[in-house]
């Protein structure tokens, strides 16, 4: 070890004793629990930027957010069938194009105020139009009108199969959130704490980098949650995170790394879960045209559609799952997950593992291989940039097979290793109010909504360059299609429609889906009661994953164990501030834009 890293482990040890020397034994004061009240204590290594709806992005934002707040209408946690949310009835008018919804007459917010149909009118407007990831489910809504508190009356411009079920927008208090201006919400706004809410539990303190605390809702009408408070905290790395529950720091992991999740399921004190979510780790493309990215910074060789179907044929997604994802996932074909049965069909051309093809492919396009191995035309090369997320182990160890398997037909890899926000930056960048994006390739990931597969349908519409998507690919007859297949509510018609918008993706490619992700969580068996998993019962998880809150007002203290906020901490013990040296020396969290739960949609009437 050379004289710098000594230096730098010397003063990592030395922080790491500070820090300890100022950890509190107990609660902080002013966290809202007493000594006996119960405490869950969840572990997490990546957390939300903001409690703001309007621009969070995050995966976690919905981890709190479905506990915070509800939907229009909800979700069974026995089967995923429709149940009552903010509305406790609902009727469909025979041209399926207005809705009309009945808001339970009991309902409050948690701070004593009454859920009207304004707050749905302001959220379905508002949210539903300005939110970075909630804009896309109000698009045929032609009109809302609210005759009475209780009443709201929802027309649209053509019947659309997410109105009722797929309308996943959260319903805000209009009391709260109209009063900020729009350009702030939309901007760096904070929303003050306690965030108000219809859930068991909102949000009550949120300091980052430390502690995001949730307490009990006094309004809240349904099932009495069997904890006062719910802690999440932050740790500096997933390895931390994993220890502090292996410790028994933590109750719960929500997410659980591929790596660690047979060897934690080898632990006598801790239970793991995997549940198959409409979840896909996917090989993203930088297809923006000149037209809409004219300062776009790229490779143009990534936009030759041969190239990228040589790429798909060279990548053998088996071994990626078998090393990179410990056999946790499978291969995926197609950017509409399996999980969605109602609605998945496999696609014409799934790209199975053959390098002799995609040798052919590049020769037929005129692709030579030069002196270097790398191919060649017409002064380009097939050298790529992909860019993956520092904070996720098991892509990072995808993009270093990738690589590998590259060099069998002449395609060389840069593997760039980027934090979650610089990737973001990629991404997202603009010059002069038009998109930039300054990638060849990155790998990430995307998660569906549980009941309709609309939201990872639309992420590659035109409507999206600028919003969701990060491909920049624009296909009219892909659009035309998306459009029809939210007008179909005959699920074997709806069906056909997909299955030809997948065909269309797959003969693009501006996405090759790597692997189809389940969620992979674990909790302690000494601190919680055996529960049966929910959303739906046969094979969910632990928190209908994003969905609701059933899942977390199934879990009790187990007999016995000691889970009150006397002797908890508002801040990682030792494990977490290890990890906080861990994680910034290397990193080793797990992070995807969205998640979603279950099952496909059939409107009821």
């Amino acid at each position: 070890m050379n004289r710098v890293r000594l230096a730098v482990l010397a003063l990592l040890l030395a922080v790491l004793a500070g820090a300890l020397v100022a950890i509190p034994a107990q609660a902080q004061d002013d966290g809202g629990g007493s000594s006996s009240d119960e405490v869950l204590r969840l572990g997490w290594a990546e957390e939300p930027r903001t409690m703001n709806p309007y621009v969070g992005q995050d995966e976690e934002n919905y981890n709190v957010w479905a506990i915070n707040w509800s939907f229009l209408v909800g979700l069974d946690p026995e089967d995923l069938s429709l149940a009552p949310g903010i509305a406790s009835d609902w009727q469909v008018s025979e041209d399926r194009k207005t809705v009309s919804f009945e808001i339970d007459p009991d309902l409050n917010w948690s701070d004593g105020e009454p859920v009207t149909s304004k707050d749905v009118k302001f959220s379905l407007e508002s949210l539903g139009t300005d939110g970075a990831l909630f804009a896309g489910y109000t698009s045929s809504i032609e009109k809302i009108e609210t005759p009475d508190p209780k009443t709201v009356v929802i027309k649209t411009k053509r019947p659309d199969a997410r109105i009722v079920g797929g309308l996943n927008v959260y319903i805000l208090p209009e009391h709260i959130w109209g009063k900020v201006p729009p350009e702030d919400l939309t901007g760096n706004y904070q929303p003050e704490l306690p965030l108000v809410g219809t859930g068991p539990y909102v949000v009550t303190e949120f300091d980052r980098g430390r502690l995001l605390t949730m307490e009990r809702n006094p309004e809240y009408d349904g099932p009495e949650p069997a904890y006062d408070e719910i802690q999440y905290i932050k740790y500096g790395s997933q390895d931390a995170a994993e220890r502090a529950l292996t410790l028994g720091e933590i109750d719960i992991l929500p997410e659980v790394e591929a790596a660690s999740f047979e060897r934690l399921g080898e632990d006598e004190n801790i239970e793991t879960i995997s549940s198959p979510i409409p979840g896909y780790t996917q090989l993203a493309f930088n297809l923006c045209s000149p037209e809409i990215c004219p300062d776009n910074e790229v490779n143009p060789a990534i936009q030759d559609r041969d190239v990228r179907h040589a790429i798909a044929f060279s990548i053998d997604r088996d071994r990626l799952n078998e090393i990179a994802s410990r056999g946790t996932s499978f291969v995926a074909n197609g950017i509409l997950p399996s999980f969605y049965k109602a609605f998945y069909t496999e696609p014409d051309e799934t790209y199975a593992y053959d390098p002799d093809v995609a040798n052919q492919i590049l020769d037929e396009a005129g692709w030579e291989v030069g002196e270097d191995g790398v191919r060649e035309r017409d002064g380009e090369r097939l050298e790529f940039d992909l860019a993956v997320r520092s904070e996720s182990p098991y892509t990072i160890q995808m993009a270093r097979l990738i690589a590998e398997q590259g060099e069998e037909v002449g395609v060389k890899w840069n593997v760039d290793v980027v934090s979650t926000d610089r990737l973001y930056e990629l991404t997202t960048a603009t010059v002069d109010g038009n998109p930039a994006p300054d990638f060849d390739t990155f790998i990430w990931g995307w998660g569906g909504d549980a009941y309709d597969p609309s939201f990872l349908l639309s992420i590659l519409t035109t409507d999206e360059i600028g919003a969701s998507s990060d491909s920049f690919w624009s296909n009219p007859t892909y659009d035309d299609l998306y459009e029809q297949q939210l007008e179909t509510f005959d699920t074997d018609e709806r069906r056909e429609i997909i299955a030809e918008m997948i065909n269309i993706a797959q003969e693009d490619l501006p996405y090759l889906v790597l692997t189809e992700d389940p969620a992979l969580q674990a909790y302690r068996t000494d601190s919680i009661e055996e529960t049966g998993t929910v959303c739906p019962a046969e094979d969910g998880d632990l928190f209908c994953n994003q969905t609701s809150a059933a899942g977390l007002l199934n879990l009790t203290p187990a007999t016995g164990a000691s889970s009150s906020a006397e002797g908890t901490t508002a801040a990682p013990g030792l494990s977490g501030l290890v990890g906080l040296a861990i994680g910034f020396v290397g990193g080793a969290l797990v992070f995807r834009r969205r998640g979603g739960g279950r099952e496909p949609l059939e409107l009821a009437e």
